[in-house]
Order: structure tokens, then C-alpha cells, then sequence
């Protein structure tokens, strides 16, 4: 799930990272910007649009695919029953 370390008084944002990656952001703005202080509205954001898990969608596709397998096993048993 990616992030981003948004400064409202700098206006400024990293890329799209891991949380840890933004919290690494953080810490080097704060000291190179701010002296080592916490800017008012400094936030960490999950992006807007983003898998709230980056594997979901996988279990999703292996859930579409199960069940295609299924289907297409019971089609194969109704037809050797209807002979």
C-alpha cells in the first residue's frame, strides 16, 4: 500500500512509498527544512485510489480463476451423466 509525507507549510510531497519510507521522508524534511521541528499539518496519506492491500487483488483473480475451475469441472461431469 503505498504513501506519502505531505508538509502543508512547505507545500511540499514524496513520491509514492512504503509507509516506512515515508516515515524516512519525514524524518529527513523535518531536520533539513525545520531545524528538527514538526511543522503544523504535516501528515503521512495512504494514496488515494491505492489497494488497501497490494496482494488483494490477487486473491481476488485466484478466486475468479477457482472458480472457473469448478465450473468448467461440473460442466465436464454433467455432460459424461448425459450420455
Amino acid at each position: 500500500m503505498p504513501y506519502e509525507y505531505r508538509c502543508r507549510k512547505c507545500r511540499a510531497a514524496s513520491p509514492p512509498v512504503t509507509r516506512r519510507q515515508a516515515e524516512g521522508y519525514r524524518e529527513e524534511h523535518r531536520n533539513v527544512e525545520h531545524g528538527g521541528l514538526v511543522p503544523r499539518g504535516e501528515s503521512i496519506v495512504r494514496v488515494p485510489g491505492s489497494a488497501p492491500d497490494p496482494d488483494g487483488r490477487y486473491v481476488s483473480t485466484g478466486l475468479v480463476l477457482a472458480t472457473l475451475v469448478v465450473l468448467a469441472v461440473a460442466e465436464e461431469i454433467a455432460r459424461l451423466w448425459g450420455r
